[in-house]
């Protein structure tokens, strides 16, 4: 005679859905938060869309199957609330970059790197304008560029992991890149930061 193992109970399944979402909170929210901040620019809309993020993975956590890892996923979910509040919110037009900043050139691929560890104090301080000014040239990206650059060059995934985020196949994603790449650089050399040394701070690796 067959016997079904017995059913958890509502009160006791609760908890432990309760408790495992708990752990995934402690152990992303700082990840989700910088990349919340990366994209918002200001404290106040990274929270706003952190807790966005984790309400709706709260709601979605009995569908995760672990076919993706937990930050993808998390990345992913934020992503998507990243633009349903674009949408939600009124003003101007988002700017959009035209062709003529995005002329193609034959510098091929390079990936912004901006080292930390090691520094002495005068480098580290460079470090430190250097970021102040690839944030604000962050910023005037478009989301859609803004998000393949985070995501890509300062969260470190693969551009098929990007692609996935995104919706967009990995030629998509490194076209993105390419333009969104270009036009950081454009923006850093026009406060004269031009560093193509490895092993400076705000060395732009091939």
């Amino acid at each position: 005679m067959r016997t079904t193992a017995p059913k958890t109970p509502p009160q006791r399944q609760a908890k432990q859905e309760s408790g495992e979402f708990d752990r995934l909170y402690r152990d992303y929210v700082d990840l989700i938060y910088r990349y919340a901040y990366r994209l918002c620019g200001e404290a106040e809309s990274a929270k706003d869309l952190v807790q966005e993020t984790f309400l709706n993975a709260y709601q979605g956590l009995k569908g995760f199957r672990g076919e993706a890892q937990v930050s993808t996923w998390l990345y992913t979910i934020a992503s998507r609330a990243c633009i349903r509040m674009r949408r939600k919110r009124k003003g101007q037009p988002e700017y959009e970059l035209s062709l003529e900043e995005f002329v193609p050139t034959s510098e091929g691929e390079f990936r912004l790197q901006i080292p930390m560890d090691g520094l002495s104090p005068e480098e580290a301080l460079q470090s430190k304008e250097l970021r102040e000014a690839l944030d604000q040239a962050i910023e005037k990206l478009p989301p859609k560029y803004r998000m393949a650059l985070v995501l890509r060059d300062m969260e470190g995934l693969s551009a098929k992991e990007v692609g996935a985020i995104m919706g967009l196949n990995e030629r998509a994603v490194k076209s993105r890149l390419h333009r969104a790449r270009l036009f950081v650089r454009r923006e850093l050399s026009a406060r004269g930061i031009t560093q193509h040394d490895d092993h400076k701070p705000g060395g732009m690796r091939p």
